[in-house]
């Protein structure tokens, strides 16, 4: 046996080249020609091979470190006594010309055969730099994919089959959690979930998964709208909850932005417009959260609108909602006021396009006339779906939902 120093090959020129993958660790046993670190310079990642067969004893480099020509970066327990310095040279000279590969290039990869995930190559991810460069530009963690190459070789068509399956709404909703045994650590119970908790676990994986959110906060002055409230229903006998005044405010900004109360079809090819506003409100429940909707919300007084809100609250936490209650909302209210916290990112209940968050009301301190004063402040949090709506148009329904606030007129024509 005798110890080979592996040098860094010509890398063309490339200078300072940065090492973003050590593929072997000390001990791994590898081949000649099997990948044990990946090089990126601007223009491409070089995958190095090892020139020959035998046993890593010492690696002298680490991950973000940069290297040029010559430098030894790791040493083999070398099985054969020559090193073939011309072999590595050629193959590093083939990686230096591919810094563009071209579509022909990319396509040499060999075809996929049976998924084989037994294969543990040293401990590492065996893929070539075109398929490294194609995962890293879409984000994949070449952890998750299953290989179908040679020896454990990822492919490109091993990538695309990844992403297939996680675009294909009827594919496996969850990625698998690590297996952890948490008794380890001290007394532990197990639950299963429910089937209303997994149903929703799934929607909401499913929702955060497809749809490309984007959240627009505001805070939103409701000082004298909550000195209305307090007039009306002294004047009323009744106790109006203060979510159906934001309830009706939304409900009359969604005729104002129909793009909000829209939905895209199945193929997203089309954006469907709705004559009808059915507002959905999030609550919570014992058994998890549930949305039922208020229909024709737009055309209830405040009053009816909290008579619904309360209905539906017992209905909900009682489980005696009806199938049609949950069907058919166009746009959904998700209220943490009455709990705490200030400004979250709701997710966004598909079809719609969007959910408006509302927080605890805080008080705040505003100079009026020269005169500091306090007032409470209510904030509030817009999760679109940005294939629909831009930022413009949300950050303009944010913008009139806090002006619609301060519009006394409107709440007391509609209570």
């Amino acid at each position: 046996m005798t110890i080979e120093k592996i040098k860094i090959p010509d890398l063309g020129d490339a200078l300072d080249v940065e090492v973003i993958e050590i593929c072997v660790k000390p001990g791994d046993m590898v081949n000649k020609d099997d990948s044990i670190i990946v090089l990126e310079s601007e223009k491409a990642a070089m995958e190095i091979p090892a020139s020959v067969t035998g046993k890593v004893i010492d690696i002298k480099v680490s991950n973000g470190d940069t290297v040029n020509e010559g430098v030894i970066f790791l040493e083999i327990e070398a099985e054969e006594a020559v090193v073939e310095e011309a072999v590595v040279e050629e193959v590093a000279e083939k990686e230096a010309k591919k810094a563009t590969p071209t579509i022909e290039e990319q396509n040499l990869e060999s075809k996929p055969a049976e998924p084989n995930t037994s294969i543990n190559y040293t401990g590492s991810i065996y893929a070539g730099p075109a398929v490294r460069k194609l995962a890293r530009e879409f984000g994949i963690n070449l952890n998750e994919v299953t290989p179908s190459g040679p020896r454990g070789r990822i492919l490109k068509e091993d990538l695309h089959h990844f992403v297939k399956q996680r675009l294909d709404p009827k594919a496996q909703t969850f990625s698998k959690n690590p297996s952890v045994d948490f008794s380890k650590w001290g007394d532990i119970k197990t639950e299963p979930l429910t089937k209303f908790q997994k149903t929703s676990a799934e929607n909401l994986q499913q929702s955060w998964r497809n749809i490309p959110h984007v959240t627009q906060h505001d805070e939103a002055n409701i000082d004298e709208l909550m000195s209305l409230r307090t007039d009306l229903n002294k004047a009323s006998g009744l106790k109006i909850s203060p979510l159906a005044f934001f309830v009706k405010a939304a409900a009359g900004l969604l005729e104002e932005f129909p793009l909000m109360n829209s939905s895209l079809d199945e193929n997203t090819e089309n954006i469907v417009f709705k004559n009808y506003i059915n507002i959905g409100i999030a609550i919570d429940t014992p058994k998890g959260l549930i949305v039922p909707n208020i229909k024709g919300a737009n055309k209830l007084s405040i009053i009816e609108i909290s008579e619904e809100i309360g209905r539906m609250a017992n209905a909900a936490k009682d489980r005696k909602l009806k199938v049609d209650e949950l069907k058919g909302s166009t746009f959904s209210i998700s209220s943490l006021g009455a709990i705490g916290g200030k400004f979250f990112t709701p997710i966004i209940n598909p079809p719609e396009v969007g959910i408006l968050g509302i927080s605890k009301t805080f008080k705040a301190l505003e100079i009026i006339n020269g005169d500091v004063k306090e007032i409470s402040m209510l904030p509030i949090s817009l999760s679109y779906d940005h294939r629909v709506i831009n930022g413009v148009e949300a950050v303009k329904f944010t913008t009139r939902f806090c002006e619609m606030m301060t519009d006394l007129e409107f709440y007391k024509l509609n209570y």
